[in-house]
């Protein structure tokens, strides 16, 4: 067989070795908990968006809903900004966005242990609990019908680097709830070890959501093609429905 003039599998394997190269790094040179882990994020943020299309953006979050209500810090998101304006942002980095704009969200950790798995689901359920509005949005062709939210769903996932557990895995299917539940995780990875995923996959008339997993050092591929695969699945979030969030804020003034 002619060798391709593009190896897609060294490429992978390369920034793999790269974003491990850069956490090493850090941790050498610093024992400050808060520097490894902002460093942490940060290579994960710049792997996921070199990754993926320019149409989702990648970073550091809080979501919000339309009562006010707000998740927890999120490492990574992967959110929207076309059919979702984007409320406020810090000297940080960190945005606040409507949870209507919201694809994915991740939780970085050194490690995979059964703590730091508890520690992810609680960040992710902190956003799929938020309420999300969905709005008609007109096109030059006519009007898109508001989403079915129930059909969009956020995928929540926990990004590590080393293994804390014998058998992550096992520990995974030990401890997930059933999948729908708020607090269920879709994907994750341990860096150069394991990768899992719940990707839908379609079956004859059914759909099935199945545990998949890829041990080595192509855990960073599998990781990425399924995370695609699974915002595939979701195509395009929800468009934010504008007059429910003004109505809080003007909310007992009399104005409308």
């Amino acid at each position: 067989m002619t060798t391709p003039p593009f190896n897609i599998a060294a490429a992978f394997r390369n920034k793999a070795i790269a974003l491990r190269a850069s956490f090493l790094a850090i941790r050498d040179v610093t024992a400050h908990p808060s520097e490894r882990g902002n460093q942490g994020e940060a290579d994960w943020v710049g792997l996921i968006r070199d990754f993926l299309p320019t149409r989702y953006a990648v970073g550091p979050i809080f979501a919000v809903d339309h009562h006010g209500a707000m998740s927890q810090q999120i490492d990574v998101a992967i959110y929207d900004t076309h059919y979702s304006p984007q409320w406020f942002g810090a000297s940080s980095g960190t945005r606040f966005v409507p949870v209507e704009s919201v694809y994915a969200v991740f939780e970085v950790k050194p490690e995979f242990s059964s703590a730091y798995l508890e520690y992810a689901r609680a960040k992710v359920a902190s956003v799929r609990q938020l309420q999300r509005t969905s709005q008609s949005v007109v096109h030059k062709g006519g009007v898109y019908r508001p989403e079915e939210i129930g059909l969009k769903p956020i995928i929540g996932g926990f990004l590590t680097t080393r293994k804390g557990l014998a058998s992550p895995i096992e520990k995974l299917v030990e401890t997930q709830p059933r999948e729908g539940e708020v607090d269920f995780l879709n994907i994750g990875i341990c860096l150069d070890q394991v990768a899992f995923d719940y990707t839908p996959k379609v079956v004859g008339d059914e759909v099935q959501v199945l545990l998949n997993s890829r041990e080595g050092v192509d855990a960073l591929i599998h990781f990425c093609i399924r995370l695609f695969q699974q915002l595939q699945a979701v195509g395009t979030v929800p468009a934010v429905d504008m007059a429910k969030y003004e109505a809080t804020v003007f909310q007992g003034t009399g104005e409308r």
